[in-house]
């Protein structure tokens, strides 16, 4: 088992909206009858997600793919494949 480990949580929430602050995004969580949502924006880029934590995520495959961040056919095949996502 890896040494360093850490998984969504409730705990997670904080750390991450301070994290996004650290990035330079101004951050904001709003709050409805079905949901919260959690909006960051710095300069052109404006990430959205039901949580803090998932925001970095979108962060992070922007960082990695660029905005055509999109899977090709022939990705998505062999992704779907190789993680059993599709019977």
């Amino acid at each position: 088992m890896p040494d360093k480990r850490i998984g969504a949580m409730g705990n997670t929430v904080v750390p991450a909206l301070l994290a996004l602050e650290q990035l330079g995004f101004e951050v904001t969580v709003q709050n409805s009858s079905v949901g919260q949502t959690t909006i960051a924006v710095r300069g052109e880029e404006e990430y959205f997600a039901d949580d803090p934590v998932a925001v970095l995520g979108l962060i992070k495959l922007i960082e990695l793919r660029t905005w055509q961040w999109g899977a090709t056919d022939s990705e998505l095949e062999k992704t779907m494949h190789k993680y059993r996502l599709a019977d």
